[in-house]
């Protein structure tokens, strides 16, 4: 954790004394508090840990729970982990508040989530799975303070044993039984287990619920198992958890039920939101020299807006036919190869393990996310192996939802002085003017989204995505400033709020 890779720097650094001249003077080194204080709030979150690692008395200000990152710095986003190398983690950092200026900022795991695999992020917090069959662990981690919550066993998750015994646990491990997870609440979490953790794990009709010293999970039939519905996404929103469905039924918000889970002051307050359907395009046409099909499908997640508002976000995407070179462009980033936080130790080896154990799959039907519109006219060309699709994101649709109105979905292209954060998970908003020189009324989007009909086959090698961008909704204007990351269908991208 922070505090024992810093205990180990500090024997390379001189220890800082107080050098009181007649008890009227300090050095240098210990200015005032309060001066060192507003100088950490005006530079970025990475360099307030570097200077952290400066000596015992800086350290002490840099680990102050009230303590965060600059308002000016774009949220980091969360980069895949190389099989072999899962003792580190890997953040895209915008110090220059700008895509194309990403740096690649990295932190140590602690010893106990070591060879872990990062689910993805929910209030500044990271989940992380570490496969060991039925003994398979699931973790809160916050990377900057080096606070780590265990959660329940997997194993009490009653239909967790089964699922270990079949083809796909074998393909994609214990990461491809849990799709969503969602946090209540980030206040106090660091010293305190006053908060609740959903999930929404395989079967994706039942809902499971704990707290940090559980020692079960709590488990909520939610939907119908004789009916094809199924929960998407899960969100908290003032002390209610909204849950999205994917549905025959079309843009409906049920009245607000109660689950048997105490929650504040009494029992926690459950409302299922039913997707509201998009129209869909079946058929392919040439751009260029490329052949799509324009609004093939679309994603659908729930957002809390920075006014509190429950927003419903449709990703809109096309099936593009691609050559094999088409993606072959790197992402370029510099790496800033910081080993700050965690234990010492083997960086390459240690926790890493059988890799197939510890695959899993972000895929839901051949394309992860919603699979609306996959009927096309074109589907013996998608049917075969050798077909190269890529997914590609058009255009975004937002929605807000009225908690008080079961009907009523009002569509609206302006997000006023806010910018929203849309991931495979981790998503959220932001006020723009916390931010300088960007525009608001936009999504930062960032997604694995892929097209696969042989899994066993998409499993043996990574690929290449552009789907990391800035979606102006105002015209619909996308930018994409890297035209190259690579991807394994284990990476859920996750935007992360870092905080001490």
């Amino acid at each position: 954790m922070m505090m024992m890779m810093m205990e180990t720097k500090q024997k390379k650094n001189p220890t800082c004394y107080n050098c009181n001249i007649g008890n009227e003077c300090s050095c240098w080194q210990t200015p005032p508090q309060d001066i060192l204080e507003k100088i950490l709030q005006l530079v970025y979150l990475g360099d307030q840990i570097r200077l952290g690692l400066v000596c015992k008395f800086w350290r002490s200000i840099v680990l102050q729970r009230d303590m965060r990152g600059s308002p000016h710095e774009i949220p980091w986003l969360i980069l895949p982990q190389a099989p072999n190398f899962k003792n580190k983690l890997s953040f895209l950092t915008f110090p220059e508040g700008k895509l194309s200026k990403g740096k690649v900022f990295k932190l140590n795991l602690p010893k106990p989530v070591k060879g872990g695999w990062i689910y993805g992020s929910s209030k500044g917090w990271l989940i992380i799975i570490k496969e060991k069959g039925l003994k398979s662990k699931m973790y809160l981690l916050n990377p900057i303070s080096g606070t780590l919550h265990q959660l329940p066993p997997l194993k009490t998750i009653p239909y967790f044993k089964e699922f270990v015994k079949t083809r796909e646990w074998e393909l994609l491990g214990a990461n491809g039984f849990c799709y969503n997870v969602a946090l209540s609440t980030s206040d106090g979490i660091n010293s305190s287990s006053h908060f609740t953790v959903a999930a929404v794990f395989e079967d994706k009709k039942t809902l499971g619920l704990c707290r940090p010293g559980d020692e079960t999970w709590s488990v909520f039939p939610v939907l119908d198992i004789n009916q094809d519905d199924c929960l998407l996404d899960i969100l908290f929103s003032s002390s209610t958890l909204y849950a999205l469905v994917r549905s025959e039924q079309t843009g409906r918000v049920v009245p607000t039920s109660t689950l048997n889970f105490a929650y504040h002051d009494g029992n926690l307050k459950l409302k299922l939101v039913y997707d509201k359907h998009e129209r869909t395009n079946k058929i392919s046409e040439y751009q260029g020299d490329s052949k799509i099909i324009p609004n093939a499908t679309y994603r659908s997640k729930l957002l809390e807006s920075t006014s509190k508002e429950v927003l419903l976000i449709h990703q809109m995407v096309d099936y593009v036919w691609k050559t094999e070179n088409d993606c072959d462009a790197g992402l370029n980033i510099e790496d800033d190869e910081e080993n700050i936080v965690g234990d010492e130790g083997d960086d390459e080896n240690d926790g890493g393990g059988n890799s197939e154990d510890d695959e899993r799959d972000n895929g839901d039907g051949e394309v992860e996310g919603n699979n609306e519109g996959n009927d096309s006219d074109d589907g013996d060309e998608l049917d075969n192996e050798n077909t190269n699709v890529c997914v590609r994101t058009r255009s975004f649709r937002t929605y807000k939802i009225d908690p008080y109105n079961n009907y009523d979905f009002d569509m609206t292209q302006c997000l006023g002085d806010q910018i929203l954060f849309f991931g495979d998970d981790g998503s959220f908003a932001i006020p723009a003017s916390d931010i300088k020189e960007v525009e608001n009324n936009c999504i930062y989007f960032a997604i694995n989204l892929f097209w696969y009909q042989n899994l066993e086959r998409l499993l043996l090698k990574p690929y290449t995505s552009d789907e990391l961008g800035i979606c102006y909704l105002k015209g619909q204007k996308i930018e994409r400033p890297f035209q190259g990351m690579e991807m394994s269908v284990f990476y859920q991208a996750s935007w992360f709020t870092p905080s001490l």
